[in-house]
């Protein structure tokens, strides 16, 4: 496939752009130049269905899929309508698994449906990975609506913090057998069609609904993960095209960013470049999204394999309605070799004792200590301390060893019910507490990464937090959704190792 053509596809296919005449009002889908009313006097404007909800009025089950859709198996497709039934557009509803016996497509008629960031296809092993919007889930079932109301300019915090956060964790989940979960009961499932970039995708759509701001003043993105689609290409790039981050012009835009990686404080790391970069004045923008996504990787029946999670967290760091500003921060780095991936090689490796002592708990706890030492706080003048959680034990004998007591950790150990996110373990801990902070509340984060790094953050809840919560989508909510569907053990590995 040509470069122009992968390009235009990518302009109408992320957005779902359609194209409307500014005289007559017809909408076109895919886009066109001219209307067919008006001809060439026609003045067309763009317009996306992105944030849209639509309504399916039509559907088929299909069984036998074409080979470059083999990965997806038995699907559902259908037409979707958007603006009251005025367009209409093809998709593929997502996240639904056909059932054997002959499906009745009819009882989906006249449901909503929300556009979801998905693999399409890949060219092979070696080729490129094609993505769409063009796939719906049904609203009524594990992800909720969500409108996107740009709010109006909020105050001005001296110290620049979080201004809003977005958490996606995929429909599915697995239940943990094995004694090596330590104390991890269940863990999010990458569908089908899921990878660290789609999460990553959505996770920022999230944060920006919750921070209510304009992604035109997002100047720059980090993204952080040990999953990556591709080992030379950011998923950066496709994030900012998508979300549209950055003033546009020319089908690209005025932003910039990386894919960052250190093991799972990938992301974490990136908190503080980012709240300097939007208190220095020749940024030029107004916000920076750090965002960890992680479809994480262990070898089939790894130890590991019994606690890794998928999933992804998106924060924003801004100076105008600030939830949580950035007080301190603490980082504390050496060359110890605990967890480890040689170029090359699918799976991570452990280097022996050194995953628990003096890896994570030197690391995490020195990160702590030293961090209440420099502010002059004691554990008592917080509410919420939080770590990366590769499972439930360590995090918690960590917190207990800096002089944290029980109360303070429990909020934060979400990784009972997800799994280790990688990357966006400790970010997806932070934000399960800011769902349930009060103003004035402290919280203590501290990631870590292997190889081996912590650093150690300390925010201070602001009241601009109640102003914002009825547009997020809190973590506990999807972790006890009804709508949750489990698999077996053959389905996840499956699953996890198309979107590796």
């Amino acid at each position: 496939m040509s470069e122009p053509i992968t390009r235009r596809k990518i302009l109408v296919n992320y957005r779902i752009q359609a194209s409307r005449c500014a005289d007559c009002g017809r909408t076109y889908f895919p886009p066109k130049s001219l209307c067919n009313n008006e001809g060439r006097r026609s003045r067309m404007n763009f317009v996306d269905y992105f944030y849209d909800k639509g309504i399916l009025v039509s559907g088929s089950a299909i069984r036998k899929p074409t080979n470059k859709f083999l990965h997806v198996g038995s699907f559902m497709s259908a037409i979707v309508s958007f603006d009251d039934g005025e367009i209409r557009i093809p998709g593929r509803i997502t996240d639904y698994i056909l059932p054997e016996e002959e499906l009745d497509v009819t009882q989906f008629i006249g449901k909503g449906v929300i556009p979801r960031f998905r693999r399409l296809y890949t060219d092979g092993p070696q080729g490129l990975i094609y993505y769409s919007s063009l796939n719906f889930s049904f609203e009524d079932d594990y992800y909720p609506y969500q409108k996107y109301v740009k709010a109006k300019s909020s105050n001005r915090s001296e110290l620049p913090g979080i201004i809003g956060y977005g958490i996606y964790l995929p429909k599915f989940r697995i239940k943990s057998e094995d004694e090596s979960a330590l104390g991890v009961k269940e863990r999010t499932v990458p569908f089908v069609d899921e990878d660290a970039t789609t999460f990553a995708v959505e996770a920022g759509k999230r944060a920006l609904i919750h921070a209510g701001i304009d992604s035109r003043y997002v100047k720059k993105c980090f993204v952080g993960s040990e999953s990556a689609p591709y080992a030379v290409k950011p998923s950066m790039s496709t994030v900012c095209q998508v979300l549209q981050l950055g003033e546009e012009y020319d089908g690209g835009f005025f932003s910039g960013g990386i894919d960052s990686q250190f093991a799972c404080k990938a992301a974490t790391d990136l908190f503080i470049d980012a709240a300097a970069l939007v208190a220095y004045p020749t940024f030029g923008g107004e916000y920076v999204m750090v965002i960890g996504s992680d479809n994480s990787q262990a070898e089939r029946n790894d130890p590991l394999d019994f606690t890794v999670g998928a999933g992804a967290a998106a924060f924003i760091f801004g100076k105008r309605g600030v939830i949580a500003t950035l007080d301190y921060y603490v980082p504390y780095t050496s060359d110890t070799s605990d967890f480890y991936r040689r170029e090359g090689q699918k799976y991570p490796r452990h280097g022996g004792r050194f995953t628990g002592e003096p890896a994570y708990f030197k690391h995490v706890v020195t990160a702590m200590k030293t961090a209440l030492k420099l502010s002059g706080l004691t554990p008592k003048d917080f509410r919420f301390v939080v770590c990366h959680s590769p499972n439930a034990k360590f995090p918690y004998l960590a917190a207990l060893e800096a002089g944290f007591q029980k109360d303070q950790i429990e909020p934060g150990l979400v990784v009972r019910y997800v799994g280790n996110l990688y990357s966006g373990s400790s970010p997806a801990a932070l934000a399960a507490v800011l769902d349930i902070a009060d103003p004035g509340d402290r919280i203590l984060m501290t990631s870590y990464g292997s190889g081996a790094g912590s650093e150690s953050y300390i925010f201070t809840v602001k009241k601009e937090i109640e102003d914002k919560r009825e547009r997020s989508i809190p973590i506990r909510q999807q972790i006890e959704n009804s709508h949750k569907k489990y698999v077996d053990y053959n389905t996840y590995r499956k699953w996890k190792e198309i979107g590796a």
